[in-house]
């Protein structure tokens, strides 16, 4: 006995999984990149950006320096996605976040990249 009360439960239930399908395949570029930037926080350890040294797992400061690291995670983002060329991060890095150190850490980041084909685009 098929009722109007379970066709319409029925049909919410479909409705909520087509709403939750269709962020899915965002989901596996959100997870990849912070795979990323975990995996290059110790193969690049210690990778500088400007004053603070990213970590597996970082958690931004409750201070000033959120504004650079998301900034550092924008530009990642965008290298990551494929959205810019390495050439484009290494410069904005350099500009964004001038000094030796952040200039070794990022370039080792950007030798760390996996291949396009592992990453969205």
């Amino acid at each position: 006995m098929f009722n109007t009360a379970m066709a319409a439960t029925a049909a919410l239930a479909v409705a909520a999984l087509a709403g939750c399908a269709q962020d899915a395949p965002s989901r596996p570029k959100t997870m990849g990149l912070k795979a990323f930037i975990d995996r290059v926080a110790v193969v690049c350890a210690p990778l500088h950006v400007g004053s603070m040294v990213i970590t597996p797992n970082f958690q931004p400061p409750n201070y000033d320096s959120t504004a650079q690291y998301g900034t550092w995670v924008d530009q990642v983002s965008r290298l990551y996605d494929q959205r810019i060329e390495p050439a484009v991060f290494t410069q904005n890095i350099k500009r964004m976040f001038p000094g030796e150190r952040s200039a070794k850490a990022n370039q080792c980041l950007v030798e760390n990249l996996p291949p396009p084909s592992e990453r969205s685009s």
